[in-house]
């Protein structure tokens, strides 16, 4: 049996690979030992588990050094992502220059400059990234990049056979994993947890041994962005989504709502979704083929990110919109909005139930769109200019290419359009699961057996090459 360390560096890692049983298999079969951040909200949680080991401390000053190596080393190969882009315009604040026309756009970037030169994220990023002084950059930066010593100390505590973390691929942790694996000679398995992380962080500028990720997608964008040798990159999904299909076919006790809606979901990134809402509901008053009891379910991204436009929802202001009960509950009990919260971290068996009651999902893009779409539901996603924020179209948002082979899964590039989708889409039948699950399968790999099986199944071979 080989001894095999799991490590957490985030709250939402938590819910997604220790509530969700995805190292069951392995645990089965491998000695599972786990540490964690000791500043994580769930640190309690983590702590409570038999199979851990200890809390590690990551000294903020390193972190914020790394991340501007992750945004320099980023800048630099931002031709190979159109998302890497997105995000420094987004984080510098150039967005609100680009918007602008003429002899106001010049104005607007004067003002822009002095912002910038403050910013972490602004012109400090292009200055060091440019092709002549990178070499400089690189050498300074990583001269100040220690190995956290209390990491160090954990993975030398033990004759340990490999290191899984989960990822963002934007966090110093997982680069410590990866030069510690190096140091003591120790295979690393990086696990990439969400949908956009390898197009939209940075590139890898340490690479760990193996990765573990959603789909052949992925797969390619490894390759392509961060040249990943093919055989080190690994297919295997994720656990979040195993729900929707174990729980095809599954009758609920009572459904969420009592009234047909279409399920409006937010998105992390600053978009106008209030003012969607109005505009949703006067094309719901004049549509013909929407039944007068059809509501709408709005659900805000719960770590929604500050925006420009009127985030706050207030019922009285809508005739057929209501708030998504658990994003309800969650802001009762003093969550807040705009504010990224990470001990709130929502149920994962409840999407499906809230997916299962809904005849239509959409909203900008975001990933729970995709998720609607395992749940074989129609799609419609926005992907034009709110007229407000950095533009959150499929210009930039480099994941979502090709998702219009998903049957039912439209993008509305013009609000002029919204109108005729949201008709078609009403209309539509019920979704082919095999059609869908042969299109989704690029996106998100998924077969007869469970996330934690492929997992464990992973490991091994890593650990008993053939």
């Amino acid at each position: 049996m080989s001894k095999v360390l799991v490590v957490f560096s985030e709250d939402n890692f938590v819910r997604n690979y220790l509530r969700t049983d995805a190292l069951v298999s392995l645990s089965r079969a491998q000695e599972v030992s786990i540490v964690a951040d000791r500043l994580l909200a769930l640190a309690p949680e983590i702590g409570n588990d038999p199979r851990f080991k200890g809390f590690f401390t990551v000294d903020l000053r390193v972190a914020k050094r790394h991340h501007m190596f992750f945004n320099v080393f980023m800048w630099r190969n931002r031709r190979k992502s159109r998302t890497f882009f997105y995000r420094w315009m987004r984080n510098s604040g150039w967005d609100l220059v680009e918007k602008m026309r003429g002899c106001a756009k010049l104005w607007s970037a004067i003002r822009w400059i002095p912002g910038a030169l403050l910013n972490p994220s602004g012109l400090r990023v292009p200055f060091w990234g440019n092709p002549l002084l990178f070499p400089l950059a690189k050498f300074l930066l990583l001269r100040r990049l220690p190995i956290n010593p209390e990491l160090s100390a954990l993975v030398a505590a033990d004759n340990y056979d490999l290191i899984v973390f989960p990822s963002a691929a934007f966090d110093p942790v997982s680069v410590d994993l990866t030069r510690l694996g190096k140091k003591l000679a120790i295979p690393t398995l990086c696990l990439i947890d969400n949908w956009d992380n390898l197009t939209s962080k940075t590139s890898f500028w340490t690479k760990p041994d193996h990765l573990g990720v959603w789909g052949e997608q992925a797969k390619e964008q490894a390759r392509r962005i961060h040249d990943f040798p093919p055989d080190r990159v690994h297919p295997i999904g994720t656990p979040r989504f195993d729900q929707y299909f174990s729980s095809r076919g599954v009758a609920h006790p009572s459904p969420l709502y009592p009234f047909p809606y279409i399920l409006f979901v937010g998105s992390a990134m600053p978009f106008d979704e209030i003012g969607t809402l109005h505009f949703l509901e006067r094309i719901l008053s004049e549509l013909e083929s929407a039944p007068p009891e059809l509501k709408v379910v709005y659900r805000p991204h719960p770590w929604q990110q500050k925006r420009k436009t009127k985030s706050e929802f207030r019922a009285a202001d809508f005739s057929r919109t209501v708030l998504d009960m658990q994003i309800a509950e969650a802001y009762d009990s003093g969550v807040k909005r705009e504010v990224t919260d990470p001990s709130f971290q929502p149920e994962l068996d409840y999407y499906p139930r809230l997916f299962q009651g809904a005849i239509l999902v959409m909203g900008p893009l975001t990933t729970m769109l995709l998720e609607g779409a395992l749940a074989l539901k129609p799609i419609i996603g926005i992907a034009y200019d709110d007229g407000h924020h950095a533009n959150t179209s499929r210009r930039y948002f480099t994941h979502f290419d090709g998702v219009e082979a998903i049957p039912s899964f439209l993008i509305c590039d013009d609000p002029s359009e919204l109108s005729a989708e949201l008709r078609r889409s009403l209309l539509a039948g019920a979704v082919d699961a095999k059609a869908s699950d042969a299109a989704t399968l690029h996106f998100l790999h998924h077969d007869a057996t469970s996330y934690p099986t492929r997992l464990g199944e992973l490991i091994g071979k890593i650990l008993s090459p053939s």
